[in-house]
């Protein structure tokens, strides 16, 4: 009775049991067969092989008369959890690699026109270009410095946003009057048709803007690399019962299918001058919002259209 009981709790144990007489299997729980994948009873095991053979378990034997007791405790999930923590650790390595780089790149170029400036040689008309120029590239550093603090924020949770409701027409008129002058100096036609004064999203205010300036002013930059054919960006509007999409579609110079992956990763820039790091934060935004964006294009000089999607305002989950 005694030994039945004893068998019936090794069964329900949430451990590997083998019970060994001389390397002799007498005794193993389901667990432990359902592991190793093969009948054991009778069969001869070393102990000491046990955790080669098996190296998601991490093994503990004990004598008990003749006979050797193993206990295994199966530590897949642990292994798997630190390698994925691996994983995490090197991204950020080589996040933080890169940030570096980028900044250090940016405040070189600074301090080589300022060094520029300051050389006595240098004719006064040429200095106000070096000015200029040094002014852009401590803008660029300011906004690079800025979307990494941003991006860092997100990724480690302490950055949220506001979830208020947010009138599309009146913000997206204020983006696009910022812009169509660079779209005019870039030979780019921007079309954005009128839409309902009260079309409603759920948001924050400064990310929406921030993620509509990022895609239009791509939507301008990319359209204008183009060296044949016309050259116009168009943004479009559908309406949902839980949701509202804005399209922005432009007929620039398009991007590799096999590029379009990775597009969302910090860094990852196919642009001259480009950090990579605006649709990475794009992305992390519209998630904050909880909302979705995804890129299409069907190839070199076949455009792009990015896709975003927002909660509509009023609409109960």
């Amino acid at each position: 009775m005694e030994a039945e009981v004893f068998h019936k709790v090794l069964q329900m144990m949430d451990v590997l049991c083998l019970i060994l007489e001389e390397g002799v299997v007498r005794f193993a729980n389901g667990k432990a067969q359902t592991t190793l994948g093969k009948k054991l009873l009778g069969q001869q095991i070393k102990e000491d092989l046990l955790q080669s053979q098996t190296p998601f378990v991490k093994w503990k034997s004990f004598n008990i008369g003749r006979y050797t007791v193993c206990l295994g405790t199966d530590v897949s999930r642990e292994k798997s959890e630190i390698q994925r923590l691996k994983g995490e650790l090197e991204k950020r390595r080589e996040f933080f690699a890169t940030a570096t780089h980028e900044i250090r790149s940016a405040a070189n170029s600074i301090l080589g026109y300022l060094a520029l400036f300051v050389d006595e040689e240098i004719k006064l008309a040429h200095r106000e270009e070096l000015a200029q120029k040094a002014y852009s590239a401590a803008l660029r550093l300011s906004a690079l410095v800025n979307d990494l603090l941003d991006y860092v924020r997100i990724e480690e949770g302490a950055k949220e946003l506001k979830d208020e409701p947010l009138k599309i027409n009146s913000m997206l008129h204020e983006i696009v009057e910022d812009l169509k002058g660079y779209a005019f100096r870039k030979d780019v036609e921007l079309q954005v048709p009128s839409i309902g004064e009260n079309l409603t999203i759920l948001g924050e205010k400064k990310a929406f803007c921030r993620v509509m300036r990022n895609i239009l002013d791509n939507a301008i930059k990319f359209t204008s690399m183009k060296e044949k054919g016309e050259k116009r960006v168009t943004v479009s509007f559908s309406e949902e019962e839980q949701g509202i999409s804005i399209t922005v579609h432009d007929t620039g110079i398009g991007i590799e299918p096999e590029k379009l992956p990775y597009l969302f990763e910090p860094f990852v820039s196919y642009s001259p001058g480009g950090t990579g790091l605006g649709l990475a934060l794009s992305k992390k935004l519209m998630e904050l919002m909880q909302g979705e964006i995804a890129i299409r294009s069907a190839g070199t000089d076949k455009g792009t259209t990015v896709e975003l999607w927002f909660r509509r305002a009023g609409v109960e989950k």
